[in-house]
């Protein structure tokens, strides 16, 4: 027995051994290791207001861009705010909140809690609520700090409790379709619905009603104030639901629910809704049919990529990454922030979006992920992650990470314009900070293939992989354009015509677009703003290839926009010394798009109506794969690529449904784009430019006569209105051409004055409004007149609309 024991000791003494040996020889030189992203550890907090709890915040381990973070509001009730801290394992020493201005600029009062309950009762100085303010949170979490973020507002006169009780039982009502309780009267009905995927405020009873798919919420819902005033509050609801299946028992969906509700003398509105819901792929319930791959009912531009042979695509959907191998018979989760139970409310944070790069002929996938890391090694942080799918190896590789002290939304949308990895030559090009960097991951070298790059001066394809940039002088000066292909390294250089500047406008495919423009061409608008329109544009397939040009006689293109295959034209004419637009046009490209046997399509059925499918054009033969998930390579010290980060002088944001809508560098576009969505804009500082039903019904300009005076006595001199308003109203001058009158109200409420053009040389001045008309005073004459909103927008359409004003 003794000889037996000391055989076995002598085995497995040398098993081990062996083990110990094959594992330095097979992991000599290679630090990495595979993990999976674990569990969220960062505590969350919350608020109840009006007995409701609302407002979970997520928490980052880095100072952030307070300017940029705006996703909620808390309003506070009687100068207190119940705050509610979800620890998990966390050990939490102290609280610290701070009151500040809205860009963070300035911290106006701040407190300290040590030893913090679960529930603690915040006071704030009712003097320091008189306006919009930003409150910063920070736990001090086992001696590091983590930070959370908020604006509070005094809620006295916000009708809070109402609004927060119409949107659940709004919200209660339509899942247990409830008659006659007011859900299909609040609705707007604009035609015939198509499907669930995405619902309005104009879409029909029976859909906002869920029609026939029973829902059952799953877990917690998360709700956020993400706008509140004394005229309106917007609420955000997102959950998890359980809705009756076809080739299921059940499905699982993600959703999000918008409300813009208002109460007036007792009687609630809903002025605006909003609902998406996206189908949780689960490869454990049946998602395979013999025509291709169900993906049920979700975004209809769900984004995808086909191998080269056909046989392997990779998609996302409600926010995870997955891989289907149709030789291999196999199907991968690559990436997800939702933990397999599902349970956590940290789940229903989708503050990223991922963003598909390129599959090579092995199947090999480059994806990044931008916006807040909800778990895993950049848990708290905000940035682009660059990760790599080897297909052979089936593990996930993190080759880079961005970091960001944007908003998640803000990051997501400034990091995904230039940001992507080529495998084959293992470089990352990242623009930042109008830096165009090029980084060899190998040798752990930086190249600036350009600098100082403003808006327009570069641009990229759809799928990321080409890019093109102005190599010399300003946007409007530029005589030379470099086009790179990012993922081979090949370039080429387009130059300008003799005596003209070249800019890069965009791509059709592969194709590039470019405009030329001459000095002598250089004017002005009427409004007197500096325009450099182009003479010719041009689409070149490589050097000195050009495949078709736009070029006229009388007519020159102010700017161009390449969508959908298809060019459009923004054109203009010159009449006496400055430009008119004229009807836009549009030009196409020869090339087409390679078509692939994997293609996604739409198909009905009569209960969940509209879904999409990625087909397959030979079918599929086995319809149970084998389920993968993918481990993570995690470098012991994983690559950080930061670079400064600085913002355009003038930036506005949009917000929407509950979202940031757009970013854009003219007043105008933002406040048209605000109008779409009935939202908000904001300025780079967080001042309001515009707001949707935010004004009184009749106003009057308070104490701005000598405002008036001055702006007139510029403008009868020659002034234009842009140098008028910068030096008698002062502040940040707001080009809002092309906004419509009404639109301007809402400026005039803010007791400022705004410039009218009527495109004849002459001008007004808008100075007050009442339900139906609009109150102006002429430049030339100087009489104050009153005409309807309909009548002023006529007045000044030969100048496109064009309006100036200022924000102090």
């Amino acid at each position: 027995m003794k000889r037996r024991l000391i055989h076995a000791g002598i085995l497995t003494a040398v098993f081990i051994v062996a083990v110990f040996v094959f594992s330095y020889i097979t992991n000599r030189g290679n630090n990495n290791m595979t993990a999976d992203l674990g569990s969220a550890t960062l505590p969350s907090l919350s608020f109840v207001c009006e007995g409701y709890a609302v407002n979970n915040l997520e928490g980052y381990t880095g100072d952030m861009d307070a300017a940029t973070m705006r996703d909620s509001i808390t309003p506070v009730q009687n100068q207190q705010l119940e705050l509610h801290i979800q620890t998990y394992d966390a050990k939490v020493r102290s609280l610290e909140y701070a009151v500040c201005t809205l860009d963070g600029g300035e911290q106006l009062a701040a407190e300290t809690v040590e030893d913090p309950k679960e529930t603690e009762i915040l006071s704030l100085d009712g003097s320091l609520l008189t306006q919009e303010r930003l409150l910063l949170l920070t736990l001090d979490v086992d001696g590091q700090e983590i930070r959370y973020y908020t604006r509070v507002a005094d809620g006295a006169q916000f009708s809070l409790a109402e609004c927060l009780k119409y949107v659940s039982d709004y919200h209660m009502n339509a899942m247990g379709k409830v008659e006659n309780v007011g859900v299909g009267a609040a609705l707007e009905p604009a035609g015939e619905e198509t499907g669930f995927h995405h619902l309005t405020i104009h879409s029909d009873y029976d859909h906002v009603s869920w029609g026939d798919l029973a829902p059952q919420i799953k877990g917690t819902e998360r709700w956020t104030i993400t706008e509140s005033n004394s005229t309106y509050t917007s609420v955000l609801l997102e959950y998890e639901v359980l809705c009756a299946g076809e080739e299921n028992e059940q499905d699982l969906y993600t959703v999000r629910e918008f409300f813009r509700v208002r109460n007036t003398s007792g009687t609630m509105y809903l002025l605006d809704y909003d609902r998406t819901m996206e189908q949780i792929f689960d490869p454990a319930h049946t998602v395979m049919s013999e025509k291709g791959i169900l993906l049920g009912i979700t975004n209809p531009d769900v984004p995808y990529l086909v191998s080269g042979d056909g046989t392997r695509v990779a998609f996302v959907q409600a926010n995870e990454l997955w891989y289907y191998d149709q030789d291999r018979d196999e199907i991968s989760l690559l990436f997800s922030f939702r933990s397999a139970e599902g349970k956590d409310i940290r789940d229903l944070t989708a503050e990223h979006g991922i963003r598909l790069i390129a599959m090579d002929d092995g199947g090999n996938v480059t994806f990044a992920v931008c916006g807040y890391m909800n778990r895993g090694f950049h848990e708290g942080e905000v940035g682009a992650a660059i990760y790599y799918y080897a297909a052979e190896q089936n593990n996930v590789d993190e080759k880079a990470f961005i970091p960001s002290n944007k908003s998640a939304a803000v990051a997501e949308d400034e990091l995904g314009r230039l940001v992507y990895y080529s495998a084959g030559q293992d470089r990352l090009y990242v623009l930042a900070g109008g830096t165009l960097y090029e980084i060899d991951m190998k040798k752990e070298e930086q190249t600036v293939l350009a600098e100082e790059l403003e808006e327009g001066q570069y641009v990229t394809s759809e799928d990321g992989h080409l890019a093109a940039w102005q190599t010399d002088g300003s946007l409007c000066e530029a005589s030379r354009v470099t086009v790179m292909d990012l993922e081979s390294g090949e370039n080429y250089e387009v130059s300008a015509d003799d005596g003209a500047s070249i800019r890069p406008l965009g791509f059709i495919n592969t194709d590039f677009v470019c405009g030329m423009s001459r000095q002598g061409d250089a004017g002005s608008t009427i409004s007197g703003g500096a325009v450099y329109p182009m003479y010719k544009v041009e689409i070149l397939s490589g050097a000195d290839q050009v495949e078709r040009t736009y070029e006229s006689d009388t007519e020159l293109v102010l700017g161009a926009e390449v969508a959908d295959g298809m060019i459009n034209l923004d054109r203009v004419v010159k009449s006496g010394g400055s430009y008119s637009q004229i009807a836009a046009s549009q030009i196409t490209s020869n090339e087409e798009k390679k078509e692939s046997n994997i293609f996604l399509e739409s198909y009905v059925t009569d209960l969940k109506e509209t879904q999409m499918r990625l087909t397959f054009a030979d079918g599929i033969a086995d319809r149970n794969p084998k389920v993968l998930r993918p481990k993570q390579v995690i470098y012991e010290q994983p690559a950080q690529v930061a670079f400064e980060e600085t913002s355009p002088k003038e930036i506005y944001y949009v917000y929407g449904t509950g979202k940031l809508q757009g970013i854009y560098d003219r007043a105008g576009d933002a406040v048209l784009r605000a109008e779409e969505v009935s939202g908000v804009a904001v300025s780079g500082g967080q001042k309001y430019i515009w707001e949707r039903g935010n004004r009184y019904l009749t106003y009057a300009l308070n104490g701005r006569d000598d405002a008036v005076s001055a702006l007139r006595e510029k403008l009868s001199g020659g002034a234009s209105a842009v140098d008028a308003v910068r030096e008698v109203l002062g502040g940040q001058t707001l080009d809002l051409t092309g906004c419509t009158t009404e639109e301007m109200l809402y400026i005039v409420n803010k007791n400022m004055p705004v410039v009218g053009l009527t495109g004849d040389g002459g001008s007004v001045i808008l100075v007050g409004y009442d339900q139906n008309y609009v109150t102006y005073v002429d430049v030339a004459s100087g009489n104050r007149t009153a005409v309807s909103l309909e009548q002023m927008d006529a007045m000044l359409a030969g100048s496109g609309r064009t309006f100036i004003s200022a924000l102090e």
